[in-house]
């Protein structure tokens, strides 16, 4: 028979501290004593004397405009040290594993370096036929969905850079089945940008079809690109419920990273 487990005793007035601490946090900006007292339901007297103490330890400040307080110098502090200890390549890869498993299709992340999209993640289906795509492939930002999707986002000047030898290409790349004119080229990362999705048939092989969402970064570029690659006969059917699935887990996965990296982005 096991041990009854011990409940851990921690400090009451440490959790209500932190309490207010939270509602100054997700004010946005200077909030006076009564806001702070409605917005977690104590009495204004109460939740003075723990602003005084958040006050003597830096994490709150009081402005010189009478009765507002503000997140203090050692928040900040503690807020750019904790960026610090960030692996923003590491919390995006969980995101890889929890998508693949809702999809058991070949998932991988890419980031944009030097013009074209770098695999920095990977990971594969289950099925005994799967699709290769191997952490460090590089991938063109004119013939993949994934590259596209970071040409889309880039500001106006790199993309014309990255486009200005596009007459020169040997192969135009094709939408549709038709070859695409620079301008037309242009139009279509117009419409990946307004969408938020880029789509790709045959990027990889015939009869593959990818499907590619951003995590923007605060310049609005995108800092990562998630992305599911499948048979055309599973995930090509865009009304087809194993369609709907894969692109709807995409997007949920797309919000996380957004709220787990996008929350340091004011800073």
């Amino acid at each position: 028979m096991s041990e009854p487990r011990k409940i851990q005793q921690g400090i009451n007035s440490v959790v209500i501290g932190m309490t207010v601490l939270d509602a100054i946090v997700d004010a946005g900006g200077p909030i006076s004593l009564n806001a702070l007292s409605q917005q977690i339901d104590m009495s204004p007297a109460k939740v003075h004397r723990y602003l005084v103490s958040l006050i003597e330890t830096g994490l709150v400040t009081r402005l010189k405009e009478p009765g507002l307080y503000d997140l203090g110098p050692k928040a900040l502090d503690i807020g750019f040290k904790a960026i610090k200890r960030i692996d923003r390549v590491s919390l995006a890869n969980e995101e890889l594993d929890i998508l693949n498993a809702k999809v058991d299709e070949t998932v991988f992340l890419s980031i944009w370096n030097d013009d074209a999209a770098l695999v920095v993640g990977r990971k594969a289906s289950s099925r005994p036929i799967t699709l290769m795509v191997r952490i460090g492939e590089v991938l063109s930002p004119i013939y993949s969905a994934t590259g596209r999707m970071f040409a889309a986002l880039i500001d106006d000047a790199k993309k014309d850079a990255l486009l200005s030898s596009y007459g020169a290409l040997p192969v135009k790349p094709k939408i549709g089945g038709l070859e695409l004119d620079k301008a037309e080229f242009k139009d279509e990362l117009a419409e990946i940008k307004r969408t938020g999705l880029s789509i790709g048939m045959g990027d990889f092989q015939p009869n593959v079809i990818s499907l590619s969402v951003p995590v923007v970064g605060v310049r609005g570029e995108a800092e990562f690109v998630l992305t599911v690659i499948g048979y055309e006969h599973d995930i090509g059917e865009e009304d087809s419920r194993a369609a709907q699935k894969i692109k709807q887990a995409l997007l949920e996965s797309q919000q996380r990273l957004n709220e787990k990296l996008g929350s340091w982005d004011a800073i």
